[in-house]
């Protein structure tokens, strides 16, 4: 499962340099969600920070069942978001890596494959 792991965290490292590179336009982004100043800013540092520490986790000696767990809550995060996205209707943009990218099928089967990977490594663990 290791090569797993350093998957994931290797995505989520791309993730959270791309948001850091952009964050600006990230942070403008979260207010389709309703979240605007003063709480955008908060809200996309949290989200940049749990990113990154999951990533850190990926690389790290913890056990497969809490990186699992924290992978798939990233993965239902990310995947709830993009299934809101894709049926409130109107253009919507992925910001996942940084990049403002139109929201499509494509990007929310990369949300899924996170919850994927979290899902294996629970599976794995037990």
């Amino acid at each position: 499962m290791i090569a797993l792991r350093w998957a994931l965290g290797l995505v989520l490292v791309l993730a959270v340099a791309g948001k850091l590179r952009a964050f600006g336009a990230f942070r403008d982004g979260l207010a389709v969600f309703g979240l605007r100043q003063p709480i955008a800013p908060v809200a996309a540092g949290v989200i940049v920070a749990v990113e990154a520490v999951t990533a850190v986790a990926m690389f790290s000696s913890m056990s497969d069942l809490a990186v699992g767990v924290a992978a798939s809550l990233l993965g239902v995060a990310f995947t709830g978001t993009q299934t809101y996205l894709l049926t409130a209707g109107g253009p919507s943009s992925c910001q996942c890596f940084g990049a403002r990218e139109p929201v499509s099928w494509w990007t929310w089967g990369r949300a899924a494959l996170v919850l994927v990977a979290g899902l294996v490594l629970l599976g794995t663990a037990a």
